[in-house]
């Protein structure tokens, strides 16, 4: 099973339900994060000026950390959202430097108690592979992801679109490019709100089987316009 792009006091509450619903139903071996589990606007770059610099931190980190113990992931990776937290540990402000020091070592430590294997990068080499296909919090950003994905990496389940989907890569190997959309509150999204492209976000999970070489995925999507999750129980 996985999940990702919950975005910490973003969530959408009956999205999370129902994944949460959906986890203890079904028992799954694996769960992942697929990263974004926090929003961290306030660490936006580019923040400076605008309503995100004044985006409270402590609500937004534990949201995230809430739905994390929820979830009980066994893999977590970190997105392009989080890293952010690691990047400004080394701002040459004190007090940025220190605030996301902090935060990194909550985070750290809420990994251990989960037992969770988590991959604190995020980049092109940031990623765990289940059977044959790798998981990543993803990188590439339009409307042909999926595809675009898959033709990058092989098979793969992602996140980072907002956009629930499947699509085939164009290689001789016939790659398929998975993303698993998000569970945030659209709506709340301020960033997206004056941006076409956000009628196309859509809610989702992933699941599926898997061993040693192989993995079958199954996308639910579940489109802005539908209040009720209908996923298999």
């Amino acid at each position: 099973m996985a999940v990702g792009c919950s975005h910490g006091n973003h969530i959408d509450p009956v999205a999370a339900a129902a994944v949460i619903k959906f986890r203890e139903s079904w028992k799954p071996t694996t769960v992942v994060h697929l990263g974004d589990f926090c929003d961290t606007a306030a660490f936006r770059s580019g923040s400076k000026g605008t309503s995100d610099e004044s985006a409270p931190i402590g609500p937004d980190i534990d949201a995230g950390c809430k739905f994390l113990q929820q979830l009980r992931p066994t893999m977590v990776l970190n997105g392009n959202h989080e890293i952010r937290i690691w990047k400004l540990q080394d701002s040459t402000n004190a007090i940025v430097s220190d605030c996301a020091m902090n935060i990194v070592s909550r985070l750290q430590k809420q990994m251990k108690a989960l037992k969770a294997d988590y991959e604190e990068g995020w980049s092109i080499h940031a990623f765990r592979k289940l059977g044959n296909y790798k998981f990543m919090h993803g990188y590439i950003f339009n409307e042909n992801s999926c595809r675009d994905m898959a033709e990058t990496e092989g098979n793969i389940i992602f996140a980072h679109t907002h956009r629930a989907g499947m699509a085939k890569g164009r290689r001789s190997d016939s790659p398929t490019g998975v993303c698993v959309g998000t569970l945030s509150n659209i709506s709340n999204m301020d960033y997206a709100l004056a941006r076409r492209a956000t009628h196309a976000w859509s809610g989702g999970v992933c699941f599926g089987e898997y061993c040693d070489d192989r993995l079958i995925p199954f996308i639910y999507e579940q489109p802005q316009t539908e209040t009720e999750w209908r996923l298999p129980t």
